[in-house]
């Protein structure tokens, strides 16, 4: 079946199957300016105001000559490249899931020394199918979220590795800041233990 680009579709099958999806749903550049627009206003960021306080007399006052077009645009550019923001506003907006994912938060909530527990006892945590988690230099992005650590291996795993055990967390599991923002994750579905 070939589903063109700018078709949605969402199938469902009728009994148990197996499908194989190939493509890749690249952003428009009305959704990546409509995006990054929204994240600069969440943020309020871009508060300088534009001033030309030079601006010649002129002819005809209603022309916009060529060099103020090139200010103005040159001072929406630099918001784009500051690569800090740029690189957390394409986290989050690249890893926000366009369908709703398939979450079944554990009941009753696992606490952190449970998870730690259950990782040293041998058990494995496996990643919720269709959660998006991407790295982008140093930082990791899970479901539209920047995730905050200073345990560069255990992050690394959480991007890297669709099961995930004790041994992959390295040190980062005796860190109960770690163990929290594990935890988090567990209790929100994106990651589970297989039974």
């Amino acid at each position: 079946l070939y589903i063109p680009p700018g078709f949605p579709h969402e199938g469902y099958s009728l009994e148990n199957s197996l499908n194989y999806s190939v493509g890749f749903r690249a952003p428009s550049g009305r959704e990546l300016i409509s995006g990054f627009a929204d994240y600069v206003l969440q943020r309020e960021l871009g508060g300088q105001r534009y001033g030309d306080p030079d601006v010649p007399l002129r002819d005809q006052p209603a022309d916009i000559v060529p060099a103020e077009l090139d200010k103005l645009r040159a001072m929406m550019l630099d918001l784009i490249n500051q690569p800090a923001n740029f690189n957390a506003w394409f986290g989050e907006f690249i890893t926000q899931s366009r369908h709703e994912l398939d979450v079944a938060p554990p009941e009753p909530p696992y606490q952190p020394d449970e998870i730690y527990d259950a990782l040293k006892q041998g058990d494995k945590l496996s990643r919720l199918g269709g959660l998006r988690v991407l790295r982008i230099g140093e930082e990791v992005f899970v479901n539209g979220e920047k995730i905050d650590s200073p345990h560069r291996p255990a992050l690394n795993a959480l991007a890297n590795h669709m099961v995930l055990d004790e041994a992959l967390f390295a040190d980062a599991l005796e860190d109960p800041s770690f163990l929290a923002t594990l935890a988090a994750l567990v209790n929100s579905g994106y990651w589970y233990f297989a039974d």
